[in-house]
């Protein structure tokens, strides 16, 4: 048998092993709380110092982020939607920058064009309906703006192109290699794609497309389309015969269409070899007035001749019989010199004009040509 005290070792050795089980382990946690592990995957963390500033100086802040000035984005939102005939909420500016242009016209101005050297601050501005984007130049303000591209042929998608080629030779009747795009830009039609008699009701729906001029040899054609060029229209109105072929105008930022007042319909002549300009209204209450744009303060109108009512409603009938909406937008002053004049037409509530030379005034399509024989019959004085 074992004696008591044999029996009392034999308990305490578990009991001290234990003890110094735990003492280890106190030792070990107290190592590791006093210095941090450090692996190859995980290197020691430098100390940052605070950068020392002089006294009674702040930190230099960051540079505010460049924005886009509200009165710039509304205004292209605003052109764009009236241009193309979108609603303005299903557009968007996607992207922009600060930009230098060369001159008064952006960078965008036409070899006959007049534009300022002064070199001008603005902006780019990307467009976008979800589907398509436009780019426009600006001023610093806004006021000034035009869209890139606006009679660009190379803008329309080749596989389009072929397409719209592919119709015009069958309605032309000219092989495709005799034929020539001319001029492209984006529209938005409505159901009959901006192509209808009279008597036909188009759905009035949005279709965003394309409106392009094909030449071929004496004549051309201007064809509307959707914009997949699933849907082809020939627009037999604006198109014509012989070697005057139109390009289209850049929207005027200042024809929003909003501020028609009392006048029906106006033009701009400028030209010839005094260096004439000046403005001609015919007004709801029949006087047609003329306005003298050479002087540096605004003139006063002068009446030049006052229609009878039916006279005026005479007129309207003409305008409305001859489409003259189809040919907004349309340039036909092809030429220039000393001694022609160059004359804008515009009506009531249009955000574009039609323009052309006297000189080649008998080359332009038939209807066109009705138009402007009915207002050379009002503005001539008797």
């Amino acid at each position: 048998m074992k004696s008591t005290s044999q029996k009392m070792a034999q308990w305490l050795k578990p009991g001290v092993a234990t003890i110094a089980l735990l003492s280890l382990l106190t030792i070990g946690m107290q190592s590791l709380s006093a210095k941090p592990i450090q692996t190859e995957a995980s290197p020691p963390v430098p100390t940052l110092k605070p950068v020392p500033t002089q006294k009674g100086t702040a930190p230099p802040r960051p540079a505010p982020a460049v924005r886009l000035p509200g009165s710039v984005k509304t205004a292209v939102l605003r052109a764009h939607a009236r241009d193309f005939q979108m609603s303005i909420k299903t557009l968007r500016v996607v992207s922009f920058s600060q930009e230098t242009w060369p001159d008064s016209c952006l960078g965008l101005g036409r070899p006959e064009a007049t534009c300022g050297l002064a070199l001008v601050s603005g902006w780019r501005v990307e467009v976008s309906n979800g589907a398509k984007r436009w780019f426009y130049r600006t001023d610093r303000t806004g006021r000034n703006l035009q869209m890139e591209n606006t009679n660009n042929a190379s803008s329309l998608p080749r596989a389009i192109e072929q397409k719209v080629l592919a119709i015009a030779a069958k309605d032309m009747g000219v092989p495709v290699n005799q034929l020539k795009l001319a001029a492209a830009r984006a529209r938005g039609w409505d159901g009959c794609l901006g192509v209808a008699d009279p008597t036909t009701g188009c759905t009035m729906i949005l279709i965003p497309g394309w409106q392009v001029i094909v030449t071929a040899p004496q004549q051309y054609g201007v064809y509307h389309l959707n914009q997949t060029a699933t849907l082809i229209k020939q627009n037999p109105t604006t198109s014509g015969k012989g070697t005057l072929v139109p390009t289209f105008l850049q929207p005027d930022p200042s024809m929003d269409g909003s501020n028609t007042g009392d006048i029906i319909f106006q033009s701009m002549t400028s030209g010839g070899i005094a260096g004439l300009a000046y403005k001609t209204l015919l007004m709801k209450d029949g006087k047609v007035m003329r306005i003298d744009l050479r002087q540096q303060t605004p003139a006063a109108s002068t009446l030049i001749r006052q229609l009878t009512s039916q006279e005026v409603q005479a007129f309207v009938a003409t305008l409305q019989q001859n489409e003259f909406s189809d040919f907004l937008g349309f340039n036909y002053a092809s030429i220039e010199g000393a001694d022609y004049f160059t004359i804008a037409l515009t009506a009531s509530g249009a955000t574009q004009s039609t323009q052309y030379v006297d000189m080649v005034q008998d080359q332009t399509p038939p209807k066109l040509q009705q138009i402007i024989q009915a207002w050379n019959r009002i503005t001539n004085p008797r």
